[in-house]
């Protein structure tokens, strides 16, 4: 059974943000799985550079390639760089030593690695050059090698790299040779050289890897598909602002197997995919806020809150900073939809239902509890989430599970604390985003009032009170007759149709709970399906989350401790599922 939350600072918790340069090279050599299929000395069927170039994966229409470890590992083959160097008319004592320094016995054990150069040199048709490399100890930790041109005798660096260490002297070294080094040749090799860089992504304990790379690196994407789904579900001017003039563009992409370990998320599936988000801003501050924020927050998805991945720094046309996040099953309004109502064992499935609602107020809990200590204690707008809703609220399943005993649900999305936090938004626009959010609070209404972390509190009440609507009525009553018995016309806007859970009174200086709210949570009660912790949960609901009154309404320790409470008394069947019997009434 779910605890609530312990008090401790998300500072004892958060993970530190470090730097990657070297492409997640060690971390691969950490984790790498031996390629048994690509090592041995089976039958050659087609030369190296063939097998090389026809392994190769575009990640989009402009022509850019990776070339997968899985298969660059055949250029540590033996029989492949010897028949290679045999080819490219390598003399016998050169293929012997040449390969003994290209594929040693324990490669794991060898400091210095060469198949990525060699795979190169292959692709460009020179394999024999590799001496040159290896004369001047040139390994693949010198990758990217800066581009160059010709001019008569002498190379140029015409384009530099971030960690590229060689001089144009030693460069001059390895290119000298004009037969083997025509401009045409070094613009290949300059292009080759990013087809097997692309970088390995993996997490170790209590470290998010920021990947930092140059803007030519490529990204081992074998799919991609823009996240859109949301966009339908909000009005015109919450798109523009969030989605295209806002903060950033949500991919859904597909990762090589062979290029990424993350052994340490049990809710990672064999399919391969993660969300890839990608900030609209360039500027280093603004990522540095967002990363904060999830960077104090990372407990993981068994913590009920969305953990981040890796942080890459790429700077490009569309944007300079990504985040990767893994991918969820779908957001609870999905997993209403399609799978709520499907298990058989319904005593199961409501205590999980209960065990994941704690979890939620507890990671929300975990959310407001890091305020600025020199700030007072309901700081307007510090710490808050800002858009608690179905949508920001996602379903994971763990492979291997059977039905709720995997199930996982985690709070996501601290996106618009960023935007909370951002000046530069103006009080028109902030206005257009107030006036489309479904789960608002009346503070965002009330003339004077302030917005504070327990603005959250009545949108996870929302929340929770379409949870229990589902279960008792069904995906349909969630989807149309709740906000449809809520709907009202705005006052300020007459041709729009609001379905906020609470209207504005006199002039706007005070609101309700909607009398469709509370006659909707009359009828729940009501409902045979409604068990006494159903009931239970509805006056939790209605008496200290949907509260008006800013200091009647509960802090989310104080919701996640009832909740607490009631969880321990979910223990008992009875209690589970048996119809709540108000005192003084005798049971049937």
């Amino acid at each position: 059974m779910a605890k609530v939350y312990n008090g401790q600072s998300a500072k004892d918790h958060a993970s530190e943000h470090k730097d990657c340069v070297d492409r997640g090279n060690r971390l691969r050599q950490k984790f790498r799985k031996s390629q048994e299929g690509a090592t041995t000395d089976s039958k050659i069927s087609e030369g190296l550079r063939e097998e090389l170039w026809n392994s190769r994966i575009e990640t989009d229409k402009n022509g850019t390639y990776f070339i997968p470890f899985d298969k660059l590992e055949l250029a540590r083959n033996r029989r492949y760089v010897e028949q290679s160097l045999r080819d490219d008319e390598a003399s016998q004592a050169e293929v012997s030593e040449w390969s003994k320094r290209i594929c040693p016995n324990h490669p794991d054990k060898c400091e210095n690695s060469f198949i990525r150069i060699f795979a190169i040199l292959v692709l460009c048709e020179k394999p024999k050059c590799i001496g040159r490399f290896l004369d001047q100890h040139v390994d693949d930790s010198y990758l990217p090698l800066h581009r160059v041109e010709r001019k008569k005798d002498r190379i140029t660096v015409v384009q530099e790299y971030r960690n590229c260490k060689l001089s144009e002297e030693k460069l001059n070294s390895l290119f000298q040779d004009r037969r083997d080094w025509r401009q045409g040749n070094l613009d290949n090799f300059a292009t080759y050289q990013w087809w097997v860089l692309a970088p390995f992504f993996g997490r170790p304990d209590n470290i998010i890897p920021h990947y930092i790379l140059e803007s030519s690196d490529v990204l081992p994407i074998t799919e991609k598909k823009r996240l859109s789904d949301d966009e339908e579900s909000l009005d015109p001017d919450v798109q523009n602002v969030v989605f295209r003039g806002g903060f950033s563009d949500v991919f859904i992409v597909k990762l090589h197997p062979s290029h990424y370990n993350f052994q340490n998320e049990p809710y990672s599936d064999s399919s391969h995919w993660f969300a890839l988000k990608r900030l609209k801003s360039s500027s280093h501050s603004d990522f540095k806020l967002e990363v904060d924020a999830l960077r104090k927050y990372n407990y993981g998805i068994n913590k009920h809150l969305m953990p981040l991945l890796a942080t890459i720094q790429k700077e490009d046309e569309a944007g300079k900073y990504y985040l990767l996040f893994p991918k969820a099953n779908g957001d609870l309004r999905f997993f209403w939809r399609t799978q709520f109502n499907m298990p058989s064992d319904r005593i199961g499935i409501v205590r999980w239902m209960a065990e994941q609602c704690l979890g939620i107020a507890n990671a929300l809990s975990m959310l407001h509890k890091d305020q600025d200590p020199h700030k007072e204690e309901d700081y307007p707008i510090y710490g808050r989430h800002g858009d608690i809703k179905a949508a920001n609220i996602l379903w994971f399943s763990k492979p291997g599970t059977k039905e709720f005993s995997g199930w996982r649900l985690a709070l996501s999305d601290f996106g618009l604390m960023r935007f909370h936090r951002a000046v530069s938004i103006s009080a028109q626009t902030a206005s257009k985003i107030k006036k489309t959010l479904t789960y608002q609070a009346p503070e965002f209404d009330i003339t004077g009032a302030k917005i504070s972390r327990k603005s959250d509190i009545w949108a996870l009440g929302c929340t929770y009170l379409e949870f229990i609507t589902c279960y008792i009525s069904g995906y349909e009553a969630v989807q149309e007759d709740f906000p449809s018995r809520r709907g009202e016309t705005d006052k300020k806007f007459p041709t729009f149709n609001e379905d906020k859970f609470y209207r504005t009174t006199a002039g706007g200086t005070s609101a309700e709970l909607k009398p469709s709210v509370k006659l909707w949570i009359h009828e729940l009660r009501g409902n045979p399906r409604c068990s006494s912790y159903l009931h239970d949960f509805l006056t939790l609901i209605e008496r200290d989350m949907l509260c008006i009154e800013l200091d009647k309404r509960r802090t989310a320790i104080d919701v996640a401790r009832n909740l607490e409470r009631l969880s321990k008394k979910c223990q008992k069947d009875s209690y589970l599922m048996d119809k709540h019997i108000p005192r003084g009434k005798k049971r049937q």
